[in-house]
């Protein structure tokens, strides 16, 4: 399954409309912030003005400082920056977050009932067999698969040298 990408519409011209990428405005955000700082969601308001809203997560930095460095490097493009700051960095936060997205991930769901039926049916032991031969399978097939790979570029290196 492909990864959807989201387009802002920028501005409007005679010759069509110029779109610009959630990723990429991401992207250019990111490379901008300091190591201890995250770029959590952003979203693009289009008018006279256009007015892109940031939403950071940083760990004592200097947020005033911050907020003026992507302000001044997004003036030339012809918006307005809007920095709105989260709370991060709490204890478990990270944890919470996984939970969360395990719960609505029908993957997890599907492991968990596999997991409850199995153990009901026939007994820990044989869970934990399962389990454990299950994981092995994964490691040997991630092993032969990068083995596999390596191998392939190898190839085509030697290939490519001549």
């Amino acid at each position: 399954m492909g990864v959807i990408e989201l387009y802002f519409l920028w501005k409007l011209t005679p010759h069509g409309s110029i779109r610009i990428s959630r990723g990429g405005l991401s992207c250019f955000v990111e490379r901008i912030l300091p190591e201890k700082s995250q770029c959590r969601g952003l979203s693009f308001e289009v008018g006279e003005t256009p007015s892109m809203t940031v939403v950071l997560i940083s760990d004592g930095l200097d947020k005033s400082g911050i907020e003026e460095k992507i302000s001044a490097l997004s003036a030339p493009l012809g918006f307005k920056v809007h920095v709105v700051w989260a709370e991060g960095g709490l204890p478990g936060s990270e944890f919470c977050e996984t939970l969360s997205s395990l719960a609505y991930n029908p993957w997890a769901w599907m492991f968990l009932s596999v997991a409850v039926s199995l153990a009901l049916m026939t007994g820990l032991k044989e869970l934990f067999w399962t389990f454990f031969w299950g994981t092995a399978a994964w490691f040997v097939s991630k092993f032969l698969i990068a083995f596999a790979a390596r191998k392939k570029a190898r190839a085509f290196l030697s290939a490519a040298r001549r």
